[in-house]
């Protein structure tokens, strides 16, 4: 008798699948998942400083810094140290970022569509409020295990 996946696992290489597909289909326009997420955040919160976006995109710092500086050397991002507080780097789209994102986003609304037709409208909407319990526990469990 086979056993079912256990539920964090299934959760996880789904993930991964839907990553390496994104990639594969960003890939065309030299850009990937990451790039995509970084000038998604960055553009949504003109100036957000280095350290919150890496924590709103879930990577680490140095992981972030290496995005960023090839980000930079493309001409699709800018970082500048605050005046009052040298440690924080914001990071801004520029024309070419938001043009680049805007090719991006394309594809992955594109992406999204075919994710999302494999559904009905009521198995979508339960979907999406299973994995946002999903997503609300684990959030909440980091929460108290930090503070711990």
């Amino acid at each position: 008798m086979e056993r079912e996946e256990p539920l964090g696992r299934l959760l996880a290489t789904t993930g991964r699948w839907v990553h390496e597909r994104c990639n594969e289909v960003l890939s065309p326009i030299g850009s990937s998942m990451a790039t995509y997420l970084v000038l998604k955040m960055a553009r949504e919160w003109p100036g957000i400083s280095q350290r919150r976006l890496a924590a709103t995109i879930g990577v680490e710092g140095p992981t972030l810094s290496h995005h960023l500086d090839r980000l930079e050397a493309e001409g699709l991002v800018v970082r500048r140290r605050a005046a009052d507080d040298r440690r924080v780097v914001s990071v801004e789209v520029t024309d070419r970022g938001q043009e680049h994102f805007d090719r991006a986003l394309a594809i992955m609304a594109g992406r999204d569509a075919e994710l999302q037709a494999q559904f009905t409208d009521r198995e979508l909407a339960t979907l999406r409020r299973l994995l946002g319990r999903v997503r609300d526990h684990l959030m909440r469990e980091g929460d108290v295990s930090a503070a711990g």
